[in-house]
């Protein structure tokens, strides 16, 4: 559960809290992520900002002013696990289920139906889950959710090919906890926004690329493609921004933004991790009210793995997320949540390290330099005491 908001903590700005629900709200999945890429386009044009995809889908937005720079580019993906119509016969259908989510849920919820074109506009609808089709598993502990079959509401209609999404809110803002459908990985592209929109208002020298990925619920998939395409400037620093889940005590929700240094099955570039911490550092001693965790984070896997194992050095960050892919108490479906200021906090550090990428390398090296003269002093010590 969301830890709950002081009553004498900072209000969002209310800028945020409009892009949040105005970003966060858009219905989204697996290989139909259009709602997400049109808003992002129009996000782009409105501050002037260059966008552009490559030949999959994955989408760039470029902020650069200055001298020539390394690069820094952060990445969210921009699909949500849901189903898919696969089948319609009068008012049942058969849905697909793309992303993961244990077998005991499902049966008896209801999804919210949205055209596969956005601007096929059919009205309101939803169904109801009658059963759920479950993958083959040893036990059923491990059995995961891959479909189901449903009954649309009377009025209601669908085609293949929509998308049938949990009927939760879609985005509002309690306090200073954002409760959504669709906070992971929307909330990390929403921390990415803020954060351009932050430059764009700052106007600093820096080279700083937004990028969303594609289908990342279905195995990394768009992450994997983007290393092939050519999309990112060579030399950058890549950053996955991704919101995780703060069960079994992983992370603090409202605790400051997460310098995340791996996940389920990788650890990231030590380099990048070590300087994204001391801009963290530095962040914290010129205002001791900003927050920061550094935690592993091994609920999931993300998508720093695949870029760091397919030739990009790769840090990560993230942010403590309750009810991970709308997994809620009692094998019931419910709205996933983040802290409004961990988002905020995640921003401003984004827009510092985007003006100390210079700095990678003389973080690392300072570190190094100090370690060797402790190792010089400890091997003193030992021959004197022998």
């Amino acid at each position: 559960m969301p830890r709950a908001a002081s009553k004498t903590a900072k209000k969002p700005e209310p800028a945020l809290v409009d892009l949040a629900k105005a970003y966060v709200g858009l219905p989204t999945g697996s290989f139909n992520e259009r709602r997400v890429h049109d808003f992002l386009r129009a996000f782009a044009d409105a501050r002037g900002l260059a966008y552009r995809e490559d030949a999959v889908g994955n989408a760039l937005i470029e902020y650069r002013r200055g001298r020539k720079t390394t690069p820094l580019v952060l990445g969210a993906h921009t699909d949500h696990p849901g189903f898919v119509v696969t089948k319609v016969s009068g008012r049942r259908l058969d849905l697909e289920f793309r992303g993961g989510i244990p077998g005991e849920y499902g049966k008896g919820e209801r999804v919210r139906i949205y055209a596969a074109d956005p601007r096929d506009d059919r009205g309101e609808a939803t169904a109801e889950i009658t059963s759920t089709v479950l993958s083959d598993a040893p036990t059923r502990w491990a059995k995961r959710l891959v479909g189901a079959k449903a009954t649309l509401a009377p009025g209601s209609t669908a085609e293949v090919g929509d998308l049938a999404l949990w009927d939760v809110e879609p985005a509002r803002v309690r306090g200073e906890i954002l409760h959504a459908r669709s906070c992971d990985d929307l909330g990390g592209g929403l921390a990415i926004l803020w954060a351009l929109d932050r430059l764009v208002q700052e106007r600093p020298d820096a080279h700083v690329l937004g990028l969303f990925t594609r289908a990342e619920e279905v195995g990394l998939v768009g992450a994997a493609a983007v290393t092939t395409t050519k999309l990112l400037p060579e030399g950058s620093l890549v950053v996955a921004v991704e919101c995780s889940s703060m069960a079994g005590g992983r992370a603090e929700q409202g605790g400051g933004p997460i310098v995340r240094v791996g996940d389920a099955g990788h650890i990231f570039s030590p380099r990048i991790t070590m300087w994204m911490t001391q801009v963290a550092r530095e962040l914290q001693q010129a205002d001791p009210a900003f927050k920061f965790q550094r935690k592993l984070m091994d609920g999931g896997t993300t998508e720093a793995t695949a870029y760091d194992l397919l030739g990009y050095e790769s840090g990560a960050a993230c942010l403590a997320l309750g009810n991970y892919h709308n997994m809620g108490p009692n094998s019931r479906v419910a709205a996933e949540t983040i802290h409004l200021g961990d988002v905020e906090g995640l921003a401003r550090l984004f827009v510092a390290m985007g003006q100390n990428t210079r700095r990678v390398d003389e973080v690392y090296a300072t570190a190094q330099k100090r370690w060797r003269g402790i190792a010089r002093d400890a091997a003193k010590r030992l021959r004197a005491g022998r």
